[in-house]
């Protein structure tokens, strides 16, 4: 079963912001860079390293957060000035954190995460257009647009080296989001049968689907299996021979998330072009902005 993953292109970045490095992903090059050797600090040093895979040369750039947990809220039940309580159950913000506030493309979900403005700040010097993301947002957009509209019940599991991610949905309903921390396959195996017990699915009662399939993690699909027979691996039928040892979370190596996402309406302006210009004639981008948030097909209409 194929989720709707987007895989990188040509001039496309995929900044990815771990707790222990990051890494710059495009279709040639996917370097893991360690904080203790690295760091994204202006400079010289950071620059010689953006100049050594033509990092700068880019058009279409995403930062995408790996270094925090994120909270999921209800969007019927969500209140923005409670946005510090949200966070406070998961993560302890430090004075240089803000607190970023997405929405899932099914306008079901609130994604709130802290973020460090230090180095967003340095990034968005160096990259003018760069979208900030977090991966979980992704992984529920990804999981709500593959699943059926009938009550199946599927758990999604996105494999990392010192984690995983579990999500479970009935139909287009999220049931559960969680990240549990695992050093081995007894442990990922207690976490993901504890999840079933608590809610009460027998083995026969749902499937299991992992994003994509790494030689890394085999001795967690073996120890999974002998447990559970419903399960299937999206975007790959066998092993990702090449999963970069270093990055610690190979599904999104490739992967780049562009978010369908637009601009503030108080920033639209910047996107439109010149009133009475040709719509048949816009970029992807400026249509769907202009059909989407003034439901319009014509620019003279705005």
């Amino acid at each position: 079963m194929p989720f709707n993953k987007t895989i990188i292109q040509e001039k496309e970045l995929s900044i990815q912001l771990f707790k222990d490095g990051f890494s710059f992903c495009t279709p040639n090059a996917r370097p893991f860079f360690k904080f203790e050797k690295y760091s994204i600090v202006k400079g010289d040093d950071f620059e010689k390293l953006l100049e050594s895979h033509s990092f700068l040369e880019s058009k279409k750039i995403i930062g995408i957060h790996f270094d925090q947990s994120a909270t999921f809220v209800p969007k019927t039940l969500y209140n923005p000035a409670q946005k510090h309580t949200y966070l406070n159950y998961n993560v302890s913000l430090q004075e240089t954190h803000s607190i970023e506030e997405k929405e899932s493309k099914d306008e079901q979900i609130k994604v709130l995460y802290p973020v460090d403005t230090v180095i967003e700040k340095t990034l968005q010097h160096y990259f003018k257009e760069i979208r900030f993301t977090h991966y979980s947002q992704i992984l529920y957009d990804l999981s709500s647009s593959a699943n059926n509209t009938d009550d199946s019940i599927v758990m999604n599991l996105h494999m990392q080296d010192d984690q995983f991610d579990l999500l479970v949905f009935k139909g287009k309903e999220l049931l559960l989001f969680n990240t549990y921390p695992y050093q081995n396959e007894d442990g990922f195996l207690y976490f993901v049968l504890a999840v079933a017990e608590e809610l009460s699915l027998s083995p026969e009662a749902f499937d299991i689907l992992f994003f994509g399939k790494y030689v890394r993690y085999k001795k967690c699909y073996e120890a999974l299996s002998h447990y559970h027979e419903k399960i299937t691996f999206a975007d790959q039928e066998g092993f990702v021979m090449f999963d970069e040892r270093e990055h610690p979370a190979p599904y999104f190596i490739n992967l780049f998330d562009w978010c369908e996402s637009f601009p503030d309406l108080t920033k639209a302006e910047d996107w439109l072009p010149p009133k009475n210009y040709p719509f048949a004639l816009l970029p992807t981008d400026q249509k769907k902005l202009c059909s989407i948030y003034f439901n319009t097909n014509t620019i003279g209409e705005i």
